[in-house]
């Protein structure tokens, strides 16, 4: 059975709920993160990077943290960040355009991902979840939700929309054009009817924030070395999650970025033709449209690439016939003879929401030398894998929606 909970959040007052959450940027945005800071002294961002403020120095908890810190405090003590006084679950909506996704914020138990009842399908870096553990330790919070997804229900379907129907907490429009809106459920039959529905399904998945995930699982087991009595209803043995159903997610194509002067030699093409049919089909990149599509992107050239039928054939199960297991297997191993796509510098990524014309930008603008296009990762495949308890290569899915940090906040009872 599913064990999630309401609980009290630390959140924005209504009034400063536009300025305090943030998107949550990964690391390779630390112009854009240190951007929003400087124009925004009430981001949570603050909280999050507090080394951005120290001119590129490499991250130090130490001297670094103290300063998030006074951020936090300062929120607290002038009411920016005020916590809940009942335990609640909270409706988040996120409007894109013409598309909306909705889910219920939750804590979810660090039991159930240690036992492979919440379900992965990526590998988490040592490094990275190191860093995450290393955060939640000093601030003694997550400020931002894992999204997780489960099969549809009609009972939670029908309470979500009995309470979008009413006027929201929150409803904010952010720099990105973006519209969210929050209601806070925390009466006490709603909570009991949300609470016994997930108690039916057997399994939930994980389809953004592998990371946070694992993160929140290693300072759990932090604390329990510490507290061999604890009973399993303390608040580190939780994390806040975002629970949207399979059809509600999208799922957006990831695509590769290459630098690497092998691309300008007569042999590159013959070498990628020992696998694929190749097509040219113009002088702007190709964007698959199905399945098993592939398209190359370089010299101001454009592909659609389709794997011979003698190594279709050789492939078998989910794993190894996703698109980006092909991708990997014959044009990242194979042609460029990138071994590791976690660690390779050669090798970046861009994801397919902000549209085919920033991969014709970035290769361009001679960033990088080569694009390779895909087709997006299907959530049925993202479940597949995870049921069977294989990794998909890094990078395989762009998932929407993305949580906002410092807009739900898990903290201490």
């Amino acid at each position: 059975m599913a064990d999630i909970r309401p609980f009290r959040a630390l959140r924005p007052n209504k009034e400063f709920v536009d300025q305090v959450s943030a998107p949550l940027l990964d690391a390779t945005s630390k112009v854009t993160s240190w951007a929003l800071m400087e124009k925004n002294p009430l981001s949570y961002l603050h909280v999050v990077k507090p080394h951005l403020h120290f001119n590129g120095e490499k991250k130090n908890p130490a001297k670094h943290f103290p300063l998030g810190m006074e951020y936090l405090q300062r929120f607290m003590n002038e009411k920016i960040l005020v916590q809940d006084t009942k335990p609640s679950y909270y409706i988040y909506q996120c409007i894109k355009g013409s598309r909306s996704y909705t889910g219920i914020i939750a804590a979810a138990s660090v039991d159930e991902y240690n036992n492979n009842r919440i379900m992965k399908h990526e590998n988490t870096l040592t490094e990275k979840q190191q860093e995450i553990l290393e955060h939640i330790s000093f601030f003694k919070n997550i400020g931002s939700p894992v999204l997780l997804t489960f099969p549809d229900s009609d009972l939670i379907d029908e309470l979500i929309e009995q309470v979008i129907a009413l006027k929201p907490e929150y409803s904010f429009i952010s720099d990105d054009s973006l519209k969210h809106n929050l209601w806070v459920i925390n009466d006490e039959e709603t909570l009991k009817l949300i609470t016994e529905d997930f108690a039916r399904f057997n399994k939930l998945y994980i389809a953004d924030g592998h990371h946070r995930t694992a993160g929140a699982a290693a300072y759990a087991e932090q604390h329990r070395k510490a507290n061999p009595q604890f009973t399993g209803n303390e608040y580190y043995n939780f994390f806040p999650v975002c629970l949207v159903p399979f059809s509600k997610l999208h799922i957006y194509e990831y695509h590769r970025l290459i630098k690497d002067s092998r691309v300008y030699e007569p042999d590159f093409l013959p070498k990628v033709e020992q696998y694929f049919y190749t097509t040219p089909c113009g002088n702007l990149p190709f964007q698959p449209l199905k399945k098993t599509e592939f398209g190359l992107y370089f010299n101001n050239h454009a592909f659609q690439l389709k794997l011979k039928p003698e190594f279709k054939s050789g492939l078998s199960g989910v794993l190894e016939n996703l698109d980006v297991s092909i991708t990997e297997e014959f044009l990242l191993k194979r042609v460029f003879e990138i071994e590791d796509s976690k660690t390779d510098p050669r090798l970046s990524f861009i994801d397919g929401s902000k549209g085919i014309k920033n991969v014709q930008d970035i290769v361009s603008k001679h960033d990088v030398d080569i694009a390779i296009t895909l087709f997006p990762t299907s959530v049925n495949e993202v479940i597949e894998v995870a049921e069977k308890n294989m990794i998909m290569p890094p990078k395989s899915t762009w998932v929407e929606p993305k949580m906002r940090t410092g807009l739900i906040i898990y903290t201490e009872q």
